[in-house]
């Protein structure tokens, strides 16, 4: 709404295309069906006459627009844990799509793919996510940055230049996935805003938000579950016992959505970890006992697993960043 009417369009039109209205709008964590938003990003590129309007709309994003994720991103040690917290917490952007962030050799790919029960988000909602990610990792970093290539599911638009002159790089159409590719090397700068205390505390708002939210998956809830005690203690059957289902239900469900329980733990745990590690008054022994290791070289040993660095080398990167 603020788009359209940075630019003087009708904004209460679009809404009434998708059959809104201003009130449906006012409280913060409100849920729109992804149909219905669909509807609405739609009406709105055809008032703006703008086919990629989605772009546009993506600066007035707020930092609260998200819950308590645009926080904990901007928190962030690097690029690599901002986008880490977008595939963990993306479910508080949109249900029907996850991130996924793959890296193979010095190349990393953030792609958007859909779940099996999962609506198909308009175009218009893509580009502003796909915009959105790269403006934030701009003011995360500096105006330089940009990707090294883009892949986009819809048609070819009649006119490239909007998207090649926000990307700075080559944009493929008709792709199979939406795809933000860029050298990992550039994942890893240490961001001046940097702050783990305010990230932790907003990683702990996002899942609670997640689980308690009715759209919210089996793998939010768990997630929840499990970082309520570092991941230690919580076995399956606890985490079971909690979402009120079997442990063979929960197995079940948790497959259904390419997870595991152990996965699910050793996700928490790399999370917990490299929050503590960004904190000097923790020892790396210390850190190992609170996450359930036996010693510190074996939390190293797994620790350099997850991340390819030990925990002093992670340690010393970040420190040297901030």
């Amino acid at each position: 709404m603020d788009a359209l009417e940075a630019i003087d369009v009708d904004a209460d039109a679009a809404l009434a295309r998708a059959g809104l209205s201003r009130e449906s709008l006012r409280d913060p964590n409100a849920r729109l069906p992804a149909t219905v938003a669909s509807k609405l990003w739609a009406a709105a590129a055809e008032l703006a006459g703008d086919p990629a309007f989605g772009l546009r709309a993506s600066q007035f994003v707020r930092p609260t627009t998200f819950h308590a994720l645009g926080f904990a991103v901007y928190a962030s040690a690097t690029l690599r844990d901002a986008m880490d917290r977008l595939v963990r917490y993306g479910h508080v952007v949109t249900s029907s799509r996850e991130l996924s962030l793959v890296i193979d050799g010095g190349v990393a790919r953030l792609s958007i793919v859909g779940r099996p029960s999962g609506d198909r988000p308009s175009y218009e909602a893509v580009d502003a996510v796909m915009s959105l990610i790269v403006r934030t990792c701009r003011s995360l970093t500096d105006r330089s940055f940009s990707v090294s290539h883009v892949e986009q599911r819809r048609p070819t638009p009649a006119d490239v230049a909007p998207y090649e002159r926000f990307f700075r790089c080559p944009v493929r159409f008709s792709a199979e996935l939406d795809v933000l590719t860029c050298p990992v090397d550039t994942l890893d700068r240490p961001l001046p805003t940097a702050n783990p205390e305010l990230a932790v505390h907003n990683d702990e708002l996002v899942r609670r938000y997640l689980a308690e939210m009715q759209a919210g998956n089996v793998v939010d809830r768990a997630r929840a579950v499990l970082a309520e005690d570092h991941g230690v203690s919580a076995t399956p059957a606890r985490v079971a016992s909690a979402l009120g289902m079997s442990v063979r239900s929960l197995q079940r469900r948790l497959g259904e959505h390419g997870a595991s329980y152990l996965s699910l733990v050793q996700e928490v745990r790399t999370e917990l970890s490299r929050a503590y590690l960004l904190e000097d008054r923790h020892s790396v022994t210390e850190i190992a006992f609170r996450l359930g290791f036996d010693d510190a070289s074996a939390f190293s040993r797994a620790f350099r697993r997850w991340t390819g660095l030990s925990p002093t080398e992670y340690r010393e990167r970040a420190s040297g960043g901030r």
